[in-house]
């Protein structure tokens, strides 16, 4: 298991390098900053980026909208997630608008945002849209993955609703949803920074972006897609580390 783990460390890492090689040669072959600067023009200009002033402002920003957008939106997910396992009646209601927010596409989406919101909370809307599909979906699948012998039991001994819902359910539905945390997180993320780049709050990441590119400054925007890959990277492992102690904690109490 761990030659396995190794082997493919390395491979991932091989790959990396080879990118990073093939990127450079190709950005002096097209001598071009503004359509591909090399390595060393993106390091120093990421290095400008992160001494700023306003630096951690933005990324603060960033960070607390995609937040607020996922709090909100797993809010709602959860109600009507467990509403509609309840009850097939608002299961039907819910299905077009479900559909409907997985079929938008994320820049229509944005740009009606933009349209009936105003700039700053514009961001917030194209969170909440986006993620609440991927939330609701994985709420109405951990209702239904629980074990229907157990329900009927309980039900048998005239368990509360409620109770129900808090001892078996919500076990269920933490753990599903932890396994999508990182990607509907990752997704509401980059949806949010989009809605900043259209909607041009005074601080954000897209906000920093969408002047670099009215600069032309492609060494900027590289230079900040780097820092979204190792923020986001950092949320991965954070999240790595709770779904260790958490089915650390569910073997230790099944045994």
């Amino acid at each position: 298991m761990k030659e396995s783990s190794w082997k493919n460390r390395s491979q991932v890492f091989i790959s990396t390098i080879l990118l990073v090689v093939l990127w450079e040669v190709v950005a002096r072959i097209i001598d071009n900053s503004i359509y591909l600067p090399t390595i060393e023009s993106v390091l120093k200009n990421l290095w400008v980026t992160v001494t700023g002033k306003d630096f951690f402002i933005n990324i603060y920003y960033s960070m607390y909208r995609t937040t607020v957008s996922y709090m909100i939106a797993l809010f709602f997910a959860l109600i009507f997630g467990i509403l509609a396992s309840l009850k097939p009646l608002i299961k039907n209601m819910l299905a077009p608008i479900n559909a409907l927010a997985t079929s938008i596409p994320t820049m229509i989406l944005v740009v009606l945002a933009i349209i009936w919101f105003d700039k700053n909370n514009a961001p917030y809307i194209v969170g909440i849209f986006i993620v609440f599909p991927l939330l609701y979906d994985s709420v109405t699948s951990a209702m239904s993955g629980v074990d229907k012998d157990i329900i009927e039991m309980s039900k048998i001994y005239k368990v509360d609703r409620g109770e129900i819902i808090k001892k078996i359910y919500i076990p269920s539905i933490k753990f599903q949803i932890l396994g999508v945390f990182m990607s509907s997180y990752s997704l509401g993320f980059k949806v949010v920074i989009a809605g900043e780049v259209f909607g041009q709050p005074k601080y954000g990441i897209g906000t920093v972006i969408q002047y670099e590119k009215m600069n032309f400054n492609t060494d900027a925007i590289f230079g900040w897609i780097v820092i979204i890959a190792v923020i986001l990277f950092s949320f991965e492992g954070i999240q790595n580390l709770f779904r260790m102690k958490l089915f650390k904690w569910r073997a230790t109490s099944d045994d």
